[in-house]
């Protein structure tokens, strides 16, 4: 049989603790989730970037003259692009929130008009306005760019 020894009691030490312990716990497992959603939706907004610049520089000038499509011009130009690449691939994103900007460099000798042809690039810039859940912060800005070559 056991005996007890005499001692201190501790009466509500594990009280005292909890109170300490619990609410930093809590609120470390509340930040990790609430970044890991940043985290995803920063990774969504680099792909939209992607997939623009990958969509653009595959349906250029040639592209359209091959296909009969209109020429057209900058802003058609984005809008096509937001319509058949980004759009269709936001997932969790509120489509309010988004900004995005298309850019090609000026054909030589010629500024102000886009060039769109082959061998020339184009840059596609995507802006979220994310306001994380739970309002822990004000709204933050998540942009990726993306650059390639037009080859079509």
């Amino acid at each position: 049989m056991l005996l007890r020894t005499p001692g201190k009691a501790r009466h509500a030490a594990t009280v005292v603790e909890c109170a300490l312990v619990l609410p930093v716990t809590f609120f470390l497992l509340l930040f990790l989730m609430v970044g890991t959603m940043g985290v995803f939706r920063y990774q969504e907004v680099a792909t939209l970037a992607r997939e623009g610049a990958r969509y653009a520089s595959t349906h250029g000038y040639q592209w359209r003259k091959d296909t009969g499509v209109d020429a057209g011009d900058k802003d058609a130009w984005s809008q096509d692009v937001y319509d058949n690449a980004i759009k269709p691939k936001m997932i969790n994103l509120d489509a309010s929130q988004l900004t995005y900007q298309i850019s090609w460099p000026d054909v030589i000798n010629q500024p102000g008009k886009p060039d769109n042809w082959p061998g020339s690039k184009v840059d596609v810039t995507v802006t979220y306005n994310w306001l994380p859940e739970w309002g822990m912060v004000g709204p933050i800005k998540l942009t990726s760019t993306s650059s390639m070559p037009i080859t079509n």
